[in-house]
């Protein structure tokens, strides 16, 4: 099944907010949040998971990774919630350290207000996105108790960032990956979401390929349930292949202008998505990178 909505999804999980920026949510004896979404979204997020578990507090806030669409709303759910843990990759901190980075961070969460009036979200919080510090750090296959006979696997999935990691819920094969198995399109089609190295992201997909996953959490838009939930990684993996053919052919006919084939990729994927769909500006930031990376790789033969 194709679930293109928030809410319940099975007996305690949930996903909140807005299906184009869930945050997830497992309730339980220490109830825990994945991802923090848009900065401008926390007031809903806030409201929806209030709604689920009252006056009790998430324990843990899960982050796959440091983009601004992953951590937005995170200070504003620590302040909160003060006594929730917020944890991920120990880069996410030395990403939020660095000056660029944060200024990039909250411009993007800026622009993102727009995108969240257009698809007809009221009540936005329009302060600017605040960083925050690490309660948590956490590795590649560590396993933390949730009680209950529930855990949480963490598994690094390099290839969309170097800091990423998916959670893998082994009792009720739940397997929140974000980008680290692309995201769909809205129309069916997986948009392939390296930007840091393609051979990684794609040893990553192959990883998650291997989990008996019955419930999938890509990034945005759409839950996978049962066998659709493994037939997407594994259409994942021949859509990254073509991807990458594709844009290798349009590097070729171009000869290499980085600028032109960006234009070329926009018009062939980004313009045609059905709304609601990542910030243009967003969006080519990281089709500029995925493609200088395939043209940089081809200059080494790979």
């Amino acid at each position: 099944m194709r679930i293109k909505r928030t809410g319940k999804i099975v007996d305690n999980f949930y996903a909140l907010g807005n299906e184009a920026v869930p945050v997830y949510l497992l309730d339980g004896q220490m109830p825990v949040l994945f991802e923090a979404g848009f900065t401008s979204l926390a007031l809903l997020y806030e409201k929806e998971i209030k709604e689920i578990l009252g006056n009790r507090s998430p324990y843990y806030l899960f982050l796959s990774h440091s983009h601004f669409d992953h951590i937005g709303a995170a200070h504003y759910l620590k302040s909160v919630w003060p006594e929730m843990k917020i944890a991920g990759s120990g880069k996410i901190g030395e990403v939020l350290a660095r000056p660029n980075a944060l200024e990039l961070i909250i411009k993007l969460n800026k622009e993102a207000i727009q995108a969240a009036q257009s698809w007809g979200i009221t009540s936005l919080y329009e302060k600017p996105f605040s960083p925050f510090d690490l309660d948590l750090t956490v590795n590649s296959d560590q396993i933390i108790d949730l009680g209950e006979n529930l855990s949480v696997k963490v598994i690094h999935t390099p290839g969309h960032t170097w800091d990423f990691m998916s959670y893998w819920l082994p009792e009720m094969k739940i397997l929140i990956a974000s980008e680290a198995v692309g995201c769909d399109d809205g129309q069916g089609n997986i948009v392939t979401e390296f930007l840091v190295d393609y051979d990684q992201y794609r040893k990553s997909l192959e990883k998650l390929t291997k989990l008996d996953v019955e419930i999938l959490c890509p990034g945005h838009k759409v839950i996978l349930t049962g066998p659709d939930s493994k037939d997407y990684t594994r259409s994942s993996l021949r859509q990254a292949a073509d991807y990458v053919s594709t844009v290798e052919g349009f590097l070729r006919s171009e000869q290499g202008n980085i600028k032109h084939v960006v234009s070329r990729v926009k018009a062939w994927q980004w313009d045609p998505m059905p709304l609601p769909k990542q910030p243009e500006s967003a969006y080519l930031l990281n089709t500029h990178t995925r493609v200088k990376k395939i043209w940089e790789r081809m200059q080494k033969g790979g």
